[in-house]
């Protein structure tokens, strides 16, 4: 299994090997420069004094009138032009090698760059993904140690302990049963909407995560990959943070309802007088069954709203164009609005029929600590009951098949993109040797056609 650290390690190893190899080129591709110069500057002046003697030569026989030294000064003119021509060939060649040495040290000096940057980023993400695995296995550690490795257990055993029995009976004798039913309701309905919510940002991420992949390739598949290390590395330091805290808070909730129920913590959830006026009658039970069809549409909403932004999610992978045309996406936003007025009209209800009212005097009897009593209780048993089903370990197997799975990701990618940068180079350097030999192509030609050089 690969690791992020690992992955960065083998990063500054492989572009510290780059860096080097493309110091040694870029020196190389120097002195090939620094001695084409000279040849070039050699044959330049060679050819300048070979044109100077040719012209002596020339004025000479111009004025000779013997027949043997017009003779040999023809036969020496006639070398000259041969050494002129070779000459002017080897200028042609040299004038290839010094374009073919400039485009080279062009390429080593870019791959120098490029490598010494890529060098100083995977040595700044080599220390940052260093601290954080440190970070990671520090997590990881205490999930395999108490209280998290007995967390699952622990909480499973509190909930059947008597303290949960007896904190549930003191929120059953202080709340009537219909009253705290439209509480737990209301409650239960909030809650679940949050974490629809949570739910929501992860499907979008998701589907994030799949569009990349599915379109871009190596790099949308390293997208979706630290999308998902992301959410698992949330996850875990989530968990850790806050689990054995909720545990020991739904402990103390209950141990305090426990002990307010045997009498040994004061005041009670409520008086006497309180108890009394409070209890239930049949005007108030038939006002809070009444009253819950509002909750009901209120789920209704949520659940429109919900089916839409799936419907969204749908739609954008279909034709993002025509998200705001769809069909489907327009019923679904026709829902919501539905939605939206039979609340209001279901709101609207409860305030004419009076029942509104009715529970709203029933409701204000019970003081904010004791709701707030009620709310704590609710938030406890709901921490117990998700505990007593997450096992910790869990938490740590998901973050290390994420990480063997974005650290293979991101090592494709960047290797695709070294792939990709090489040929870029050698598309420039071969792009500089075609320009240089296009430059004066028909001289070229005629040099390289009646045999000026080899």
């Amino acid at each position: 299994m690969a690791t992020l650290m690992q992955f960065w390690q083998q990063e500054k190893d492989t572009h510290t090997a780059a860096q080097t190899a493309a110091q040694s080129d870029l020196s190389t591709a120097q002195q090939s420069l620094v001695d084409v110069k000279a040849q070039l500057q050699k044959d330049a002046a060679d050819l300048d004094k070979k044109n100077s003697d040719i012209a002596v030569n020339r004025a000479k026989l111009a004025t000779s009138s013997v027949p043997s030294e017009v003779t040999a000064l023809t036969a020496t003119i006639r070398d000259q032009f041969i050494d002129q021509h070779r000459l002017q060939g080897a200028i042609l060649d040299d004038q290839d090698d010094l374009a073919w040495a400039q485009a080279e040290v062009g390429r080593a000096t870019a791959a120098v760059a490029r490598a010494s940057a890529k060098l100083a980023d995977a040595a700044a993400q080599l220390k940052a993904a260093t601290d954080a695995d440190a970070t990671r296995q520090t997590l990881k550690t205490k999930l395999g140690a108490p209280p998290f490795s007995t967390l699952q257990a622990d909480a499973t055993a509190f909930a059947g302990t008597q303290a949960a029995t007896d904190a549930q009976a003191e929120i059953d004798a202080t709340f009537p049963a219909d009253l705290q039913k439209i509480a737990v309701k209301r409650y239960k309905t909030r809650t679940a909407r949050a974490a629809q919510l949570r739910q929501s940002v992860a499907d979008a991420e998701s589907a994030l995560g799949d569009e990349l992949a599915a379109k871009d390739g190596l790099s949308g598949e390293t997208a979706k990959a630290a999308l998902a290390f992301r959410r698992a590395e949330a996850n875990l330091r989530d968990f850790v943070a806050t689990a054995k805290q909720r545990y020991d808070r739904a402990v103390a909730v209950f141990s305090d309802l426990q002990a307010i129920k045997n009498g040994t913590k004061t005041p009670p959830l409520l008086s006497d007088q309180e108890k009394l006026d409070v209890a239930v009658s049949a005007d108030r039970t038939t006002a809070e069954g009444n009253l819950e069809a509002v909750d009901g549409k209120l789920n209704d909403l949520y659940t429109a709203r919900n089916a839409l932004d799936t419907q969204i999610l749908t739609q954008i992978g279909t034709d993002v164009d025509t998200v705001s045309t769809d069909p489907t996406v327009q019923a679904k936003r026709a829902a919501v609005t539905g939605a939206i007025t039979a609340l209001k009209t279901e709101k609207d209800t409860a305030v004419t029929n009076g029942d509104k009212k009715k529970v709203d005097e029933w409701e204000i009897v019970v003081r904010d600590e004791t709701w707030r009593a009620l709310v704590d209780y609710l938030d406890a048993k709901a921490a117990l009951d998700e505990l007593s089903a997450t096992n910790p370990a869990t938490f740590g197997t998901a973050i290390v098949g994420a990480e063997d799975a974005y650290a293979t990701a991101l090592a494709k990618a960047n290797k695709a993109q070294r792939q990709a940068d090489a040929l870029a180079d050698v598309v420039a350097v071969r792009g500089k040797r075609l320009d240089a030999s296009t430059t004066a192509f028909p001289t070229r030609v005629l040099s390289a056609t009646r045999g000026d050089s080899f």
